[in-house]
Parts: structure tokens; sequence; C-alpha cells
């Protein structure tokens, strides 16, 4: 989900704009793979292991890449929009997956 980093080479030719685009989206990709590392979709680069499920704090990722989108309306290019629509897109999506998966667990475990 992160984008590569940028090369020493390439940091030298590129402007300002395109600098700051490549920033802006190794931050959404940052948020967007913390929450689903909080959600236990991706396993923590450190150690290669899941993290325990943290709906709380997964959820603060979503709501500020949520914020981001409101706050950057009408002022990002249509690949930063892009982007930034799908990781809100997928970290909802896998937050809604743990949601139903709890429920479930739920159902089972008050039926025996």
């Amino acid at each position: 989900m992160n984008p590569p980093p940028l090369a020493e080479e390439q940091l030298q030719q590129a402007s300002t704009a395109e600098i700051h685009s490549a920033l802006f989206a190794q931050m959404i990709a940052g948020h967007a793979q913390m929450a689903m590392m909080l959600l236990g979709k991706y396993p923590n680069p450190q150690t290669g292991e899941n993290e325990p499920v943290n709906l709380e704090a997964a959820k603060m990722f979503i709501d500020q890449l949520e914020m981001l989108e409101a706050k950057t309306r009408g002022n990002l290019t249509a690949e930063e929009t892009g982007l930034l629509r799908q990781m809100i897109t997928a970290t909802q999506i896998g937050f809604a997956e743990v949601i139903d998966a709890q429920v479930g667990d739920n159902d089972s475990g008050s039926k025996s």
C-alpha cells in the first residue's frame, strides 16, 4: 500500500509540486496501512506478526483520511483524489469486515 520513496536522483529533478504530491501519497498510504494493521489485515512491519484488532485506533486513522478528503477537496490532482478515495474505501471495507466478523462470532457464541 505504500508507494516507494523517491530516489535521490528523482528528488533533484522533481518540482516542488511533484515532491509534495509524492509526500502526500506516502502520508495517505501510511495512514491506510496503519488502519489496516490495526484491523489485523496487515502484519506489523517491525514484527512480521498481526497486531490485535484495535477498532478505536483504526477508526481514528480512517477518520483522518476522511478529514483530509474534506479539507483538501478541490485542491488535489485527479491522481491524488483517486488515491485518497481508494484508501478510504479500502479501509472502510476492512473496518466493516472486522465488525461483521465480530458480530458473526457473537451470534454463533450466543447460540451454543
